[in-house]
């Protein structure tokens, strides 16, 4: 198995916090992809507890 050699500016990036912080950052802040209330599934699930509290 072959080794990757490594930047010099690459490895010190790395150990700078800085750096580290700003790659943890990336996809903050980002859209909300949840579902939303126009959702058919959403809204076929919310018939079944319907039709499950009616059972009940």
């Amino acid at each position: 198995m072959e080794r990757k050699v490594l930047d010099p500016q690459e490895v010190e990036r790395r150990l700078d916090e800085d750096f580290n912080a700003i790659l943890n950052m990336i996809g903050e802040g980002s859209p909300d992809f949840a579902a939303d209330e126009e959702n058919e599934m959403l809204k076929e699930r919310r018939r079944e507890e319907v039709k499950a509290k009616d059972l009940h």
